[in-house]
This record gives C-alpha cells, structure tokens and sequence, in this order.
C-alpha cells in the first residue's frame, strides 16, 4: 500500500472527506519524530497532520505524542528551523491514504528551495517515503483489526446458534452483526420459505423478508429486481459476493431514480447457501458510494454462512415430528459435519499422516485437524462434551478459531489461550472442549505441544531388537495436563517439546476409542490400545501410518462387535520418515 499522491494546498486547513484518524494507529510517535529531525537536517518545516487538521508532535515526559491545533502546529514546525510562518503559503501535502480512508497527510511548505530543485525533489522524495512507510503500518493495523472484529462477529454468531431457538431471532442478529461490522446503514436478510419454514403450496419458494434494518416499506414491497434482467440477485443466490460501489453510476443497476429515492448509494450481498443450495439472501445497503475489501467479501461470505446454518437448524426442529424428513436433514448436517474436516491430509516429506473420524451418531462432537502452518505441520484432535447438533456448532466454532489464532503466528499457548476464551463465550456452564494440539518444525523435527484435559498422545520410539524377533519400543506419554476449554477463562496453558527421531510413531486418540466397549459391557482400555500398537510395530516396524489406523480401528470392531459406539472415535498418526 502506497501513500496518495502528493498535491499543493493553501495553508488554510487539511483535506475534506476524512474518515479515519491517524490518532487511532499512534504508538511511540516516532513518525512525528521522524518529521522533527527532517526539518533539524534540511532546514525545510515537515510536519505530521492528522485527518481532522491537528499537528501531532512527538511527546514530553512520559506521553510519547500529543497534538496542537493547524496554526499552532505550523509555528511549532516554522520555530524548529528557526523562521515564521509566511503569508499566504501553499503546502506541498502526502495524504496518508489507506484502504478505508485519509488518515493523515505530511505536510512542507510547497514554495521554498526553487534555487536547489534537486535538493527540494529529494526531501519531497524522502517525505513520500515516509508516508508510504507510516501507510504500511496502518494497513497492517487495520488487517489485524479486521481480523479481530471478524473473528469476534463470527464467534458471537456461533454462540447465538448454539443458544437461540428461534430463526428470526438468529436472523436479526445476523443481519445487524453485518451492518455494525461492515460499517453498513440498512440491510435485510430475505429467505426461500419453501426451504426454511416447510411452506407449501401458492408462494412457496419465494424470497420473503425475515429480517429488516432501517428500510422504508415502500422498498421492501417492491419485488422487481434493482439490476437490470435481475442478474445482480442471481449471482448472489448462487453464492456469490456481489457488490456494486456506487449505484449512482453502476451501469448493471436498472432503476437508479428506486435507489436514489431510498438513499442507496452502495451493495454488498450474497447467498444463503447450504448443502450447496441457496436458502436465501443477505443484502447490505450503504448510504454514500464505497469501496469494498476482500477481507470485507470474506467476512460477509463467513456471517452469511453462519445465517445459512441457522435457518438449516430451524428446519431440522420444523422435520423433528417427521422421522424420515428428520434423518434426511440429519445426513446433510453431518455431509457439512464432514466436510470441516480436512479433505486432503497436507504433504510433508517427513511426515506420514493418517486420520480417521467415526461418529457415534450422525452429527459427533470429535474433530481432528491437520495442516501446514507457516511452514510447520499443526495438528489437532478435540472432543466436545455431548453430542448431536450443538456439540457439532461448538467443535465447528472450535476447529475455526483454532485455525484463525493459529494463522496470526502466535505461540501455541497463546492461540489454545485464545480458543479457550473464545470458547467461554460459546457455551453453556455445563459444555467443555478437550484438545490436545501441536506444531511439528519438519527441519528440527521438534514437537511442541499443549493438552487441554485430554488424553496423553502417544509416541512410541524404537528401543532395538528383541530377543525374540521383532523390534522393540518404548512408550512416552506427551501432556501438559492442563484444564479443558470453555470452563475457565483465565486458565494458562503451558507447553511441552520433545525432539523427534526418524521412525517415531505419534498417535492422538479421543475417547471414544478407549472407552469402546463389548456386550459384557467390558472397556477397550487405554492398556489395551498401548499393547495393541507396541506389538503391530514389533511385528511390522515399516507399517505406514495409514495401515496402523486400519489394524486398530478393525481391532476396536472385533472387540465391540455389532454393539453401537457411545461416543465418537477419532484417531490421527504420524510416522517420522527417514
């Protein structure tokens, strides 16, 4: 991201149109620093101005900036090189500009140096630089701060799906989550009735209004599309993001004199989409023409998604009378259920993966993860207290935040502490999460891992040959025996590294596969699944990680039989190659 381009001004005040300030991103001040020992060295007053026209000057004592009005900001910058203010004087001015708006500008006079035409075109050179600087770090700024806000709409979103009964409700709170998020004025969320509330008959599948924002009837009950041939509408029903800048002048709006009498200056919208078919639409008015940003596509996209899930979930309590219509919409639930966990495992060329989820019901509370993080393989295996459609929610809430906070580069402890935060929010006093989790450096080969009231993983080294025949290995039981998620919000989470060697086998396991039983009602154990790995890797120390899964899940079948599982099974292995 570039600084705007430079532009003359009078000495009167600072641009129009400002929407952000430049007081928001301040630290230490050092870019008003910065401008201070430009002038000390050049003999030129450069000055730092915020959005509004305040001067921001570096601080005394302990405060690290302050601000002084446009005059006095002026002086201040004209005393640093010993001169005053002239008459009349034009400013050579370097907007800050970011993606959401001026924050700021640089300011010089524009009129000096005409004997030394290098020396003025280098400082104004060495000024734009330091505005495409100071605008880097703002565009980081506000990356992050979209991030957060995302990632805290999203989670507020899943805990209202979680403990809300009533679509309309959810519906509404989707709506105007988007709006205040996006900076957004009015907005509705129409949906297929056919698909949502089981209407039939004359007007079933038509778009009808379920939540509402600051819209005016007369908009509401005009059903002709605001593009022309309707084509904006049906490439959002299909999923996809639309937007549309300014209305004013969009050459694919039809009746621009509907949106100019409602005030409708800009459109964001998208579909409803779930199992891949369209429940409805999410459409977001501005009142002033505006630019939209990819993160702000992707975070409708997201909170549309979570609206398309909850109308899902109305459904299912509308078909719950109906047990056939029930187990149809049950198996779509767990398809998407499926579908959050990772389609391909990713490629390490030291690491062999293998994983394997096997709900008790349709809809589990296990999950697994695995994938590239920065270079180092994250892998992940957690299981919520309870089952059916909340713990499905939660472990989805849990599965993104854990990929979010991992995604920021933040230590391990710090990214669990942030799911377990997230998690707070997300469940009742009676719902917990456990999760036993790790980053794996593919160069150094070190493990280093975090478990959150789950099972110990184990790792199982080779100690040499038997007598017997075979190889020998060794058991070591890697845990940080830390609390669960989502039971104490100021929980610290420590951490734990191990070294990897070449042929060391990890298994990350649930309880499900230990707590397994047979019809005299006998538990598969922990001791037994140690066992049952230490002696498929005597017998066959090159088994690959895909093979041992299969000998342990046909084993838990031999000993179970027919009888149903209590609870979910999940099971993950990695294998040290060579």
């Amino acid at each position: 991201m570039q600084s705007g381009e430079p532009r003359i001004l009078s000495g009167d005040g600072p641009p129009e149109g400002a929407s952000l300030s430049l007081r928001e991103f301040l630290t230490d001040g050092s870019v008003a620093r910065m401008c201070d020992e430009l002038s000390r060295l050049t003999g030129v007053p450069v000055w730092l101005r915020n959005a509004d026209g305040q001067v921001i000057v570096p601080g005394e004592g302990e405060a690290r900036w302050g601000v002084l009005e446009a005059q006095a900001g002026m002086v201040r910058a004209y005393g640093l090189v010993g001169a005053s203010v002239p008459a009349g004087v034009e400013l050579f001015v370097v907007p800050l500009r970011s993606s959401a708006g001026d924050v700021g500008s640089i300011v010089l006079p524009a009129g000096w140096g005409d004997d030394d035409p290098a020396q003025r075109r280098a400082l104004e050179r060495a000024v734009t630089i330091l505005a495409s600087t100071a605008v880097e770090y703002v565009e980081g700024a506000l990356t992050l701060r979209q991030r957060i806000d995302a990632l805290d709409a999203l989670y507020r979103l899943s805990s209202l799906l979680v403990k809300v009964d009533d679509p309309d409700r959810l519906l509404q709170a989707a709506l105007d989550l988007a709006l205040d998020v996006l900076g957004m004025d009015a907005g509705s969320i129409s949906v297929i009735e056919d698909q949502v509330g089981g209407a039939t008959g004359a007007g079933a599948g038509e778009l009808k209004h379920r939540a509402v924002r600051n819209l005016s009837a007369r908009w509401l009950s005009d059903d002709n599309p605001l593009s022309i041939d309707g084509q904006l509408r049906a490439r959002a029903l299909g999923g996809e993001v639309v937007s549309v800048a300014d209305v004013a002048t969009d050459a694919r709006i039809a009746d621009k004199s509907r949106a100019q009498a409602e005030g409708v200056g800009s459109l964001l919208s998208t579909g409803l989409i779930f199992a891949g078919r369209s429940a409805g639409l999410m459409r977001l008015y501005g009142r002033r023409a505006r630019e939209f940003t990819e993160n702000q596509r992707h975070l409708l996209r997201s909170i549309a998604d979570h609206a398309a899930m909850a109308l899902a979930h109305s459904r299912l309590r509308h078909l719950r009378q109906q047990d056939e219509a029930m187990r149809r919409q049950l198996k779509l639930a767990a398809d998407v259920q499926q579908r959050m966990l990772p389609r391909f495992l990713p490629k390490f060329q030291r690491f062999d993966l293998a994983a394997r989820y096997v709900p008790s019901f349709q809809l589990g509370g296990d999950f697994y993860d695995l994938f590239d993080c920065a270079g180092k393989l994250a892998v992940a295996a957690g299981d919520v207290v309870g089952k059916g459609v909340p713990a499905a929610l939660i472990m989805s809430a849990v599965r993104a935040s854990l990929r979010a906070y991992a995604g920021l580069g933040l230590p391990l402890n710090e990214v669990i502490r942030r799911v377990n935060h997230a998690a707070m929010r997300d469940t009742l006093e009676s719902e917990f999460i456990t999760l036993w989790s790790a980053l794996v450096c593919p160069d150094t080969l070190t493990l280093t891992y975090t478990a959150a009231g789950h099972d110990p993983a184990l790792l199982f080294r080779r100690a040499g040959p038997e007598h017997g025949g075979g190889m020998a290995h060794e058991l070591l039981e890697l845990s940080t025996y830390d609390m669960a998620l989502g039971l104490d919000g100021e929980q610290v989470y420590g951490v734990g590294r191990e070294k990897l060697r070449t042929d060391d086998v990890l298994v990350v396991y649930t309880d499900g596969l230990t707590d397994a039983t047979d019809f005299a009602g006998q538990r598969f154990t922990r001791q037994r699944a140690v066992e049952l790995v230490r002696d498929k890797l005597r017998d066959d120390p090159e088994i690959t990680a895909g093979n041992l899964i299969e000998h342990v899940m046909w084993s838990i079948r031999q000993f179970a039989g027919v009888r149903m599982n209590t609870d979910d099974i999940t099971l993950v292995v990695m294998r040290v190659r060579a």
